[in-house]
């Protein structure tokens, strides 16, 4: 008996509680139906009337009316147990509820698609039905009817969207890109501290590109072959700069499929690169005309020879041959 009321005191106190926000709920819906009352009752004696041919009807909006019915049924329940007094917490009516209205929410987009055709049939069903006189109906009862006009039917070409309207709301020719995903810079939300610490980051990342052992320890994890340059002593920073700016150049050769040009000033660059790369490579050029006048030791006749000498000697019996053929 005490459980019973004190069952009885709780549901007393959720009712009062819940009584006015109830009491809206059921004036709106008692307006509602009162709409939905008169609007149904001409349907349905215009239907009664063979005004209205529901044989071959439109199956999405029969699944619609079928959601609906089925949301009003389950909405009248949950305000019954309002009403009373019940509690609804983890009631399968709750869930119902929620899963038609996410059906209908979903639905809304093909509703505006085809609204253009559901006009344009019932408007064409009335104007028929208008038409036709009682006496006529009669008549024509077992005569086949003329097929309608397809193009009636037809998408409205003054609801599509114009690409050239779109392109002159500015009223500027001034080329504007669409903004798909806008983005915001993270970089902004960044302290001071974490900023010092990208760009350190950055810097040693760069650093490590330039160096020689890290390349060639990035060639060898990738098992790219090994590369033979021609280099005498170490490589200036300028040589490396070049160099990393020819293979971004021929990279985006190969993915462009296309060759970049190269100026004149990047050709008197490159030569002079090649040439003396850091001052070492081109230090060879002139080692034979600063050596010819150094005094060798011949092993056979003990003479000291030079290398103009020798290059005297070969022009001597060079001449010497042509004065004998000469003669001869």
């Amino acid at each position: 008996m005490e459980d019973a009321t004190i069952s009885n005191a709780s549901s007393e106190d959720r009712v009062k509680a819940e009584a006015p926000q109830l009491a809206a709920v059921l004036k709106e819906m008692k307006e509602g139906l009162d709409t939905v009352r008169i609007k149904v009752q001409a349907l349905t004696a215009k239907v009664k009337s063979n005004n209205y041919p529901t044989v071959e009807g439109i199956s999405y909006l029969e699944a619609k009316h079928l959601l609906l019915l089925n949301y009003c049924q389950s909405l009248v329940y949950y305000l019954l147990r309002k009403a009373r007094g019940f509690s609804i917490n983890g009631h399968p009516v709750v869930q119902s509820l929620v899963e038609i209205r996410l059906f209908l929410e979903k639905i809304r987009p093909i509703d505006k698609k085809l609204q253009y055709q559901i006009e344009k049939l019932t408007k064409v069903t009335a104007s028929t039905t208008e038409n036709v006189q009682p006496g006529e109906k009669e008549s024509q009862a077992g005569v086949p009817q003329r097929t309608d006009d397809l193009l009636k039917y037809r998408p409205n070409p003054d609801m599509l969207v114009s690409k050239a309207d779109v392109t002159s709301k500015d009223g500027n020719d001034v080329y504007r890109p669409p903004k798909f995903a806008p983005t915001l810079m993270e970089e902004d939300k960044l302290s001071k501290q974490d900023k010092n610490a990208l760009r350190k980051e950055k810097n040693t990342l760069r650093q490590a590109r330039q160096s020689a052992f890290v390349r060639e320890l990035v060639d060898d994890l990738e098992g790219r072959p090994e590369e033979i340059v021609e280099s005498v002593g170490a490589e200036s920073l300028e040589l490396a700069r070049y160099r990393a700016k020819m293979e971004d150049r021929a990279r985006q050769e190969e993915e462009l499929f296309m060759r970049a040009p190269i100026t004149k000033k990047e050709k008197q660059r490159e030569k002079h690169l090649k040439k003396s790369r850091n001052g070492l490579l081109g230090l060879t050029d002139n080692f034979y005309d600063e050596i010819k006048t150094l005094p060798l030791e011949d092993e056979n006749d003990g003479q000291i020879p030079s290398f103009s000498s020798a290059r005297g000697g070969m022009g001597e019996r060079h001449k010497k041959r042509k004065s004998i053929g000469g003669g001869l």
